[in-house]
């Protein structure tokens, strides 16, 4: 399971991509624990529906574990909340 650092912002997407692009080379469904998240800007959001958009073509999708208000606050201001798929409650 990939565990998200707490500040989500653009300094740090560069990183996060080169993870995430790390495993999808493994080939395995995309855990994501969110807990720890307590910022997350637009940059980082998109990079989430990136990963998203690719997992659905081809028919797999994130599976998310725990919650984080500011992870939903900020996909839900940018309208891709049900697009992530990302548990409220």
């Amino acid at each position: 399971m990939f565990q998200l650092p707490e500040e989500l912002q653009i300094n740090n997407v560069a990183t996060l991509h080169q993870s995430l692009i790390e495993l999808l080379d493994e080939g395995k469904e995309i855990e994501i624990d969110i807990n720890q998240v307590v910022q997350a800007d637009t940059a980082s959001v998109q990079l989430l529906c990136a990963l998203q958009k690719h997992l659905l073509s081809t028919q797999l999708k994130i599976q998310w574990h725990g919650k984080s208000d500011a992870l939903i606050a900020s996909a839900k201001s940018l309208g891709v909340l049900t697009f992530l798929e990302i548990e409220q409650s």
